[in-house]
């Protein structure tokens, strides 16, 4: 403490204990006759006493000296003489001077403790304003200025750098005075290492020499940067834990505010989720019935007896696989809003995968003519636990897609294995592949094997087969491969029940 005292004030308390000592003597000396000299001494310690606590341990010491000093000339035979004629006043001198000394430790000892618990307890209170302020605050720049105000009143200024990362590269968002490229350079260090840097070769140049990073729980969320407003840097080294503290609960609200930002956006999203989900539900279960029944009327118009002129004929056959076309569209609609909104309850069995494979393959026959169908089932597959109605959605989206997406006559191959992972099949076939920067994304709604729609389609069929293969507790995965493209999934493979042979009539 004494030491950032200016050099004049601790000159004056030198003096000021001086004074004391020779108030005390002038005080007492016109009682010399009447009081005790053990009373004179105990005047003595008072004042060395009253010194350790008013001025501190150093002007109490030079009055503990003195008031030995001054006793011995004034008080003690013969007078106005350091000459003492009585051996045993040696020892009163030594006593004295002794318990002085252990009263001038004690005492400044005391008032120093006493001066800490009344800072701490100014810090504390100046923090909890501080953090008061900070927890209203609704975004990084207001963070900003609460701090440079706080600091403010401690003649320091301040810079806050908010880190954001992105592709693995740290970039600064300042708020505050414009950084040097110098002063950003510390910042950055001190935002890798975690750690203060502080540099005095910058002190009176009007820039920042310390860096504070600001250290939250779950990450590094930037750094405080602070310059002196003086040219003393002696001031922002004395303010070191204040300003430790200050980092920690500007760290804090950004860390706030972080998190608030990424559930205000997950809000969002499931909020824009739901609306979705329920529009698209009620519009494909609105137009499916009208669109049932234009399906009828058109089949009723090619089948009409005696028949229609062709030319109507074939508008009718076209408005119907038009129909058609729409009412799968729906259908898929509908399938993915069910999906998304968990209502989704799967009617499970053991059953041999062979039969998913017959019925997907029949309900495709037309997509798969013009292609090389090829089916690679080994003879002893065991049974697997699954929804055969959504499975057979699941094979049927990937075949319709293989076929969708390569030219006449190219192979599509459709493999089911055991594996240590569950049962494994993998849908593939001869074509362009997925775009080697969507391969992630395929599996998303409404999102396209290829960016330009040359092919018919709506982006839902992948969706909808991670949607029922999660359902199933399995995983699918789409990946490129020479000449092609696959996607894959696999369905846990559990233990099937015991098959009881019958016994022989």
């Amino acid at each position: 403490m004494n030491s950032i005292l200016p050099s004049g004030w601790r000159n004056a308390r030198y003096l000021l204990a001086t004074a004391l000592c020779v108030l005390m003597t002038l005080g007492t000396l016109p009682l010399r006759e009447l009081l005790d000299v053990a009373n004179i001494v105990m005047l003595f310690l008072l004042t060395v006493f009253v010194a350790a606590v008013w001025l501190g341990r150093g002007p109490s010491v030079l009055a503990a000296f003195l008031s030995v000093a001054l006793f011995d000339f004034f008080f003690v035979p013969p007078h106005l003489s350091f000459a003492v004629t009585d051996a045993q006043y040696v020892v009163t001198f030594a006593v004295m001077l002794a318990v002085g000394l252990i009263t001038s430790h004690l005492g400044a000892r005391l008032s120093e403790q006493t001066e800490q618990a009344q800072a701490r307890e100014r810090d504390t209170r100046v923090l909890y304003e501080l953090a008061k302020d900070l927890g209203g605050a609704l975004s990084v720049g207001q963070v900003a200025e609460v701090t440079k105000r706080f600091l403010g009143g401690v003649d320091l200024d301040v810079t806050v750098l908010a880190a954001d990362v992105f592709d693995g590269e740290t970039t600064f968002q300042e708020y505050g005075r414009h950084l040097t490229e110098l002063e950003r350079n510390f910042a950055r260090s001190a935002n890798e290492r975690q750690a203060i840097v502080e540099t005095d070769s910058l002190a009176g140049t009007g820039v920042a020499i310390v860096f504070l990073p600001l250290r939250a729980p779950t990450h590094v969320r930037g750094v405080l940067a602070v310059a002196p407003r003086t040219d003393d840097a002696e001031s922002v080294r004395s303010h070191r834990p204040l300003l430790e503290a200050v980092a920690s609960l500007v760290a804090l609200t950004i860390e706030r505010l972080h998190y608030a930002e990424a559930v205000r956006h997950g809000e969002l999203e499931v909020a824009a989720e739901r609306l979705r989900t329920s529009i698209l539900s009620s519009l494909s279960h609105d137009l499916r019935t009208p669109l049932t029944s234009l399906v009828g009327l058109a089949d009723t118009l090619v089948q009409e007896q005696p028949p229609l002129p062709e030319r109507v004929i074939e508008t009718a056959g076209i408005i119907r696989d038009q129909a058609h076309s729409m009412h799968h569209l729906l259908s898929n609609l509908l399938e993915m809003a069910r999906l998304q909104a968990g209502n989704i309850m799967l009617n499970r069995e053991w059953q041999p995968f062979e039969e998913i494979v017959g019925s997907s393959t029949r309900l495709l026959s037309i997509p798969l003519a013009k292609r090389k169908l090829e089916i690679d089932l080994p003879r002893d597959l065991p049974l697997v636990y699954f929804d055969a109605v959504l499975l057979e959605r699941v094979v049927c989206n990937l075949l319709e897609n293989a076929a969708k997406y390569s030219r006449d006559g190219a192979r599509i191959q459709l493999i089911a294995r055991v594996s240590e992972n569950g049962f494994d099949v993998a849908v593939c076939n001869d074509g362009r592949g997925f775009p080697e920067d969507r391969v992630d994304q395929v599996f998303e709604l409404f999102v396209r094997g290829e960016r330009e729609p040359a092919v018919a389609g709506t982006g839902m069929g992948l969706a909808i087969c991670k949607a029922i293969i999660a359902a199933h507790g399995g995983t699918i995965t789409a990946e490129n491969r020479p000449g092609g493209a696959c996607v894959r999934f696999t369905l846990p493979l559990g233990t099937p029940p015991v098959m009881e042979e019958e016994a022989p009539s």
